[in-house]
């Protein structure tokens, strides 16, 4: 009875561990977009659209787990960023889009250094390279691409789409959806697409 009820203890401790790192990390995203007024609840919804869609990939626990870090933490990197680029309400110049282009970059650096996220890293890294190897930093193609990167473009992208900018409109959420059909297989994954569009049918997007 006793070993029960330590092991009980343990597992109680250890869950409220990680549900404080989870707080944690969705403080640190929530104070990075109070930096950017045109991003307010975008971390929320890309963790949401990517665990729906893990789960009509059929990920394992662990693999939720780290995807859910690396949606939450995909945009740490702008923390690298100057003001006067997030808080831009025209378009970006070329050399200003190339600034913020290095945000998964420094995204990975910071949080390369933590050896229990090591596992994560490749999501926040690679969140914007694209199937046809035209994203960035390192332009991967295809399978060279991590899956939670896969998963995180998408959902980044959706919600890109569909969120208001200074400089245009949202699109509708089918609009949105017709441009992810456009790019399967291109610019993002056709099997993560997939399940997205089949979560979006099911009414959970």
């Amino acid at each position: 009875a006793d070993q029960v009820a330590i092991a009980l203890d343990n597992a109680r401790l250890y869950h409220e561990l990680e549900e404080m790192f989870f707080q944690t990390a969705e403080s640190l995203a929530d104070a990075i977009e109070k930096r950017d007024p045109y991003a307010g609840g975008h971390t929320q919804r890309v963790t949401l659209y990517s665990l729906i869609i893990a789960k009509y990939l059929n990920l394992k626990p662990i693999e939720k787990k780290l995807l859910k870090i690396a949606s939450v933490l995909h945009d740490i990197g702008k923390i690298g960023i100057e003001d006067q680029i997030l808080r831009k309400p025209d378009r970006l110049s070329s050399d200003e889009y190339e600034m913020i282009k290095r945000h998964s970059k420094i995204g990975a650096e910071i949080i390369e250094h933590i050896n229990q996220l090591k596992d994560i890293v490749p999501g926040v890294k690679y969140h914007h390279e694209m199937i046809n190897g035209e994203g960035y930093p390192e332009g991967l193609k295809g399978d060279e691409i991590p899956l939670l990167a896969k998963i995180v473009a998408v959902a980044d992208t959706y919600d890109a789409m569909t969120s208001d900018r200074p400089y245009r409109r949202a699109l509708s959420k089918e609009k949105a959806i017709e441009e992810l059909k456009k790019c399967s297989g291109t610019q993002f994954d056709q099997k993560v697409v997939a399940a997205f569009i089949q979560a979006y049918e099911g009414g959970e997007i």
